[in-house]
Parts: C-alpha cells; sequence; structure tokens
C-alpha cells in the first residue's frame, strides 16, 4: 500500500489524512507513505493500526516537502508472534517542521518491533520526534528497540527527540535511545582527500545516513522512487 502526496509550490494549501489499518492473523502488510508537499502546505494525517497473531507490518514514512508536517502513527499488535518494522525519514531545509508521533502497544506475547526514525536537518528547520513503547501485562516474550537519529546541517537547525518505554511485564527484552550531531569531520575529509568536491562529499554522506531508511522498503521500484526523491532534494540545495 503506497501513499503518495504531492501539491505546488507557492500555494497555501491544508491536508488532512486518516488510514485505519486491520491486519488480519497470518497477514502481511507493506506500507509506504511518502510526503513531497508544495512549500506552503500543512499536512496533517493519523495512521491507526491494529495487528494480529504471526502477522508482518512494515510501515516506512518519508518526508521531503511541506511547510509543516506532522504524522501520527498508533500501532497496537493484539496477536503472538507478530513482527513489525516501522521506519520514518525526514528530509528538511529552508523554515520547515515536521513532527513524528508514534504510541505502539505489544498486547500479546513473543512479539518483535523495530522503530528507526532518522532526519536530516539544514537551515533553520526542525524535526521532532517522540515515540513510545508500552509493553502490556502478559505481553511476555516482548523484543522491542526504539532508535531517533538526526543530522543537523546548519548551526540554526533543530532536532527534539523523546523516546520513552513503559513496560508492564518482566520476561522483555527492550531497549531506545537517540542520537544528534553534524556530519563528521574525518568521513569529509577522507572523501575530499580522494578527490571528491566538498558539495557532492557531503551529499553521499547524506544519502548513506538516510539510506538505511529507504532500504527499508521491500519494493525495488518503491527503493527508486524514495532514492529520487531524496537526490531531487539535494538537488535543490545545491
Amino acid at each position: 500500500l503506497v501513499e503518495s502526496h504531492q501539491g505546488p509550490d507557492g500555494t497555501e494549501y491544508q491536508v488532512n489524512t486518516a488510514l485505519q489499518l486491520v491486519v488480519g492473523d497470518e497477514a502481511r502488510i507493506d506500507h509506504v507513505k511518502v510526503v513531497t508537499e508544495g512549500n506552503g502546505a500543512l499536512h496533517i494525517s493519523s495512521l491507526l493500526a491494529n495487528i494480529g497473531a504471526r502477522a508482518t507490518f512494515n510501515q516506512l514514512g518519508f518526508v521531503a516537502g511541506g511547510s509543516l508536517v506532522r504524522n501520527q502513527l498508533f500501532v497496537h499488535i493484539a496477536g503472538e508472534g507478530t513482527v513489525a518494522d516501522i521506519r520514518g525519514g525526514s528530509l528538511l531545509a529552508g523554515a520547515q517542521h515536521a513532527d513524528t508521533t508514534l504510541a505502539i502497544e505489544h498486547a500479546a506475547e513473543n512479539c518483535q518491533s523495530r522503530e528507526t526514525f532518522k532526519a536530516v536537518v539544514g537551515d533553520t528547520a526542525r524535526a521532532v520526534f517522540q515515540g513510545k513503547i508500552t509493553v502490556s501485562p502478559g505481553a511476555q516474550k516482548t523484543d522491542a528497540k526504539m532508535m531517533s537519529r538526526a543530522l543537523l546541517l546548519s548551526d540554526e537547525a533543530e532536532a527534539d527527540s523523546k523516546p520513552e518505554l513503559e513496560i508492564f511485564a518482566d520476561d522483555v527484552q527492550c531497549g531506545h535511545g537517540t542520537t544528534t550531531g553534524a556530519i563528521d569531520d574525518e568521513l569529509l575529509f577522507y572523501l575530499m582527500a580522494r578527490g571528491i568536491p566538498p558539495d557532492e562529499a557531503k551529499a553521499l554522506l547524506i544519502q548513506a545516513f538516510i539510506g538505511e531508511i529507504i532500504e527499508g522498503a521491500a519494493n525495488e521500484s518503491v527503493r527508486a522512487a524514495l532514492t529520487e526523491a531524496m537526490l531531487g532534494w539535494l538537488g535543490r540545495r545545491e
């Protein structure tokens, strides 16, 4: 299931979307959402997913447009033996603001979830991530890990992250973390020392950083489209 949200620059408009997914036992769903709205757009969306037993749920969100974007995800894992992989990537410049809110509840035993979110933030843009994993009583053998990373391209860029865990079971493996930093000067020097111009070297490092999110798409055509959107964003910054 692929969602694509696009719009023209130079026009103010608002988008409100809501998607409810009910994933049955032993079903698989790959959901990809791409936001390349115009520079005057306000985009607000909510995803509500209820997942059964022994199911596979892959969700990938990609933001490379819009003035103000807010994505909310509420995931309820109701059946045992389910695997969920949730990823998000944001490419922000100018005065853009992108906010991701994730709440995932493990309500059944022996389930696994991975949440990985990355943001590249330039100029005076701002990225916000707030995520929470809740492990309900009885959801033993839960294996859940959440990570948020941000790459800042200017001194005025901002990234705020707040991962949380709330655990009510005792036989679990859960972890969360967050990192924020600038482009590694040593890696940049390494590329430049091999004859790669500075701007191109920075672009390669940004591609490598956000590439982990893009590779999460199972479909080759989707990966190609996301890569094209990333390269377009990099091209507009040159």
